[in-house]
């Protein structure tokens, strides 16, 4: 799998718009003419429970969308229906023999694209960073331009679509090793343990670089809950907290 420096925060937070007069929405990812869009990163992932986001942008739509998944058998994934989503705690090693403990159990998704109304693509100059902030304040990846990395819309290449799982290695170390191309100082590390109970939050930011001065198009951020267990779950719903989509 290809790495890339895109930047994510993991943070007990409502998701917010950008750009004023964004509205963010909560089901299958969408874009801004209504029509369903796929997420092709791989097989077995869905394109439903995504949180989503359509900005107008170049003469068309761009979307982001965040979601959360289960990993590798881990227990069910439960969400609000607007920004939060709920996993049970437990760590998972499995897919990775070189995984550090408090890998987690659960994964996230992310899918940024483009459409306009002749159908076509237009990523090659847009810019994304990805950051995640933990429940004890650690952080991986960085929301500053200079830490963008270029999309791509080539179709063997899902850069601008991809599931990331805690048990990664790139993931479990800190920027300041400069891992593989990633510059250092980019995060502080969390630790590495994303079984730690609490709230993570993930954001993602996109610029649009066609004129060359990276103007801002959006940022997302959704919120991953680690909760003790499957009891935890079902004491989420039995308080009305899980399934339920936040008025608006």
């Amino acid at each position: 799998m290809k790495m890339i420096s895109l930047v994510a925060v993991v943070a007990a937070v409502s998701s917010g718009s950008a750009l004023a007069g964004t509205v963010d929405q909560f089901g299958t990812l969408t874009d801004g003419y209504g029509s369903a869009i796929s997420f092709d990163a791989g097989t077995g992932n869905s394109n439903t429970n995504f949180m989503y986001q359509n900005q107008a942008s170049n003469g068309g739509f761009l979307t982001m969308g965040l979601s959360t998944q289960v990993h590798f058998g881990g227990s069910p994934i439960t969400n609000n229906g607007a920004d939060t989503f709920y996993a049970s705690s437990g760590a998972n090693q499995s897919g990775n023999p070189s995984a550090q403990p408090g890998s987690g159990s659960w994964a996230f998704k992310w899918s940024v694209t483009f459409s306009d109304n002749l159908g076509g693509s237009g990523l090659d100059d847009y810019r994304m960073a990805f950051r995640i902030e933990g429940p004890s304040g650690g952080s991986w990846g960085s929301l500053n331009s200079a830490f963008a990395t270029e999309l791509n819309t080539s179709s063997n290449d899902y850069e601008n679509q991809q599931v990331w799982v805690p048990s990664y290695d790139f993931m479990q170390v800190d920027s300041a090793t400069a891992y593989g191309p990633t510059a250092a100082g980019a995060w502080s590390g969390l630790g590495y343990n994303f079984d730690e109970l609490g709230a993570y939050s993930i954001s993602i930011k996109v610029w649009d670089n066609s004129l060359g001065n990276m103007t801002e198009v959006g940022m997302l951020t959704m919120s991953t809950e680690v909760v003790p267990g499957v009891g935890g779950l079902a004491a989420l719903g039995g308080l009305g907290l899980v399934g339920r989509r936040r008025r608006r």
